[in-house]
């Protein structure tokens, strides 16, 4: 989810006039929905000097500098967007510092198509490198981090792919950039341009009825498609996937007419690769995959849930109850860290009577285990709230950057958005009441400005607060502000809704089974968004089990890892954490290389020190009579 997590509804869907060709019936089987484009693709050939698939011409240079501007704010091109599109993603995802534009660009033709089915609305693009080696074709799948669009899985899977002749397939999982806006009734297409509602190409067009109600009571809201579909699109990622991966066969057979034997799956080697909600997105396909399209995937920071787990003496939990217990608890955790080398450390303490008085607030409303918690001191309150979150299976490596977490405002945009997606709430039925808006100097709500929605396409992460739009509910006066932060009684109406909520977060919960095909996951142990106890740790025993003896699955959990690459320049990260990147990249080295026959076995699972190592020694991974055993 690196940060941060519409399609239509089915119903809307059945009705609506669905123009261009299905996907080959032939190739879809019954477990995944056929989806249909909904017109022509729009194509684009970049000659490697002035554009390229990797860095829309920007280069290493170009990534390091400014943002790309556009000659008319209110009115980019599709041209203009895509460019600052691939910027904002670079510098979103990756250590520019270490690999700025991973080198030379990437000549080739680009096809974006929107996919339309009974499980909702995704956007698909495929890139064709102009080293495709058509007669010994390899194909990689990926899907966008977070609930980032089209390009979010560019800088870090992508690259990969692109940088060795492979076709790259990419889906944005029906969350992207798939933005609303009620004031104006218009979105945006799955080019990025605005349009009106009523636009074929709109990459998200929210129930019309709804949207009026919606305008009566929050007339400037602004909606987006993970949030505000009335589908839990999560549910449904591992199908985009392998849609896309369909659509990828037609579109390289459209490409390539003359070739004797069309591409197919049996005869291109394809490897599926995401990373955060990229990689749970690709664990979900593996698990739909009995088609066989897929030979191998690696999958990095997964956001994968494998609840009611004993590991570690702990039960495994839904990132949704633990991002609600971590809005909750810590802002006033953070006050119990003691490092003061710790990201973000500063902000807190310049915050500390808020966050003194949240710990007070916790205290009186019973929410921290300890005795006499009314008249404890703050120390004391905060040393139970992170006890608390250490109790849960967090580990102290990403408590570390929990001050980041909570002045980011990670906590409240992840558990409002999937509280609203696990729902399937229609975009009028706000989660506690939060909605999401752009706000004025005071907070209050506004409506946005043509040049804002012109260049959400570019600058959304998908999830609010982004590119201007915050998160706004109710105060006690009655009038509508923006609250990032979040408060005590937001996490507790949230920590309500859990049960109607179940339903929902049960659909996305894994369920690996037997496979023999490769798989590799990877792990940062400070991950202070995606925890290891609850995700990749779990998942990795769950299918070794499924998948029984000589299982070719393998598991490295870096010791100095952590979420978010794109941090590693910032204070209290340098020198503290390494880039997941080159490991991941390492990874499908070793991948593309067992799937030619060429490297014999993969690495053992192990914990990553410096080098993920052919013979780990002590720092093997094992799992014996079904107990994990990772050394520290």
């Amino acid at each position: 989810m690196n940060t941060k997590v519409g399609p239509f509804v089915a119903a809307a869907l059945a009705g609506s006039t669905l123009a261009g060709c299905a996907l080959s019936p032939g190739v879809t089987p019954a477990a995944v929905t056929p989806a249909q484009r909904i017109a022509a693709p729009i194509r684009h050939e970049f000659d490697g000097v002035g554009d390229d698939l990797l860095t829309a011409g920007l280069g290493s240079a170009g990534l390091l500098g400014a943002a790309p501007a556009f000659a008319d704010p209110a009115h980019p091109t599709a041209r203009e967007l895509r460019r600052r599109a691939i910027y904002m993603n670079w510098r979103g995802l990756a250590d520019l510092g270490a690999a700025p534009g991973a080198g030379p660009p990437v000549a080739g033709v680009e096809l974006l198509v929107g996919l339309r089915s009974l499980v909702g609305a995704s956007t698909a693009m495929l890139q064709i490198p102009r080293d495709f080696d058509a007669a010994n074709p390899c194909l990689l799948a990926v899907a966008s981090s977070g609930s980032r669009g089209i390009y979010g899985a560019l800088p870090t899977a992508g690259v990969w792919g692109l940088r060795h002749g492979c076709a790259v397939v990419h889906t944005d999982k029906g969350t992207g950039s798939g933005i609303f806006d009620v004031a104006s009734g218009s979105g945006l297409r799955i080019d990025g341009r605005v349009a009106a509602a009523g636009d074929p190409l709109l990459s998200f067009a929210p129930d019309p009825a709804a949207v009026a109600r919606l305008a009566t009571v929050r007339p400037n809201a602004v909606l987006f498609r993970h949030a505000n579909s009335g589908v839990n699109v999560e549910a449904h990622w591992g199908e985009y996937l392998l849609q896309a991966i369909d659509l990828a066969f037609e579109l390289l057979n459209e490409e390539f007419p003359n070739r004797a034997t069309p591409f197919a799956p049996g005869n291109t080697r394809v490897i599926a690769a995401g990373i955060s909600n990229g990689g749970g997105t690709v664990l979900r396909a593996l698990e739909l995959d009995t088609a066989g399209r897929i030979d191998g995937a690696v999958v990095s920071e997964p956001n994968i849930s494998v609840p009611g787990t004993r590991l570690f003496g702990h039960e495994t939990r839904p990132l949704y109850d633990l991002a609600v217990a971590h809005l909750l608890l810590q802002p006033c955790a953070v006050l119990a860290d003691d490092d003061p080398t710790a990201p973000f450390r500063a902000a807190s303490m310049a915050a500390r009577p808020t966050l003194e008085q949240w710990c007070r607030t916790l205290a009186a409303k019973g929410e921290l285990q300890v005795a006499g918690a009314e008249g404890a001191d703050v120390v004391e309150l905060a040393r139970a709230a992170r006890k608390q979150l250490l109790a849960l299976g967090i580990l102290p490596e990403a408590l570390r950057l929990g001050h980041v977490n909570v002045h980011a405002s990670l906590w409240s945009a992840v558990a409002v958005s999937y509280a609203a997606a696990y729902a399937g709430m229609a975009p009028d039925e706000l989660p506690c009441g939060v909605g999401f808006a752009a706000t004025d100097a005071g907070g209050a709500p506004r409506a946005l400005t043509k040049e804002e929605l012109a260049r959400a396409f570019a600058d959304s992460t998908g999830i609010a607060p982004t590119a201007g739009v915050n998160l706004v509910r109710r105060g006690e006066g009655g009038s509508l502000h923006a609250d990032n932060f979040g408060t005590i009684d937001l996490a507790l109406c949230l920590r309500g809704l859990r049960e109607r909520l179940a339903p929902g977060i049960a659909a996305v919960t894994a369920h690996p089974r037997a496979d023999a095909r490769p798989l590799i996951v990877l792990h940062g142990r400070g991950d202070g968004l995606i925890p290891v106890n609850h995700t990749s740790r779990p998942y990795y025993l769950a299918s070794a089990a499924a998948r029984g003896t000589g299982a070719d699955i393998r598991y490295y959990e870096v010791e100095r890892g952590q979420h978010f690459d794109a941090f590693l320049p910032l204070p209290g990260f340098a020198g503290h954490y390494v880039a997941m990147q080159p490991f991941f990249e390492a990874a499908m080295d070793f991948m593309a290389a067992r799937l030619r026959g060429e490297g014999g076995a993969l690495p053992p699972s192990q914990v990553v020190r410096r080098a993920i190592l052919a013979a780990p020694g002590g720092d093997a991974i094992s799992i014996a009579g079904g107990t994990l055993d990772i050394p520290r």
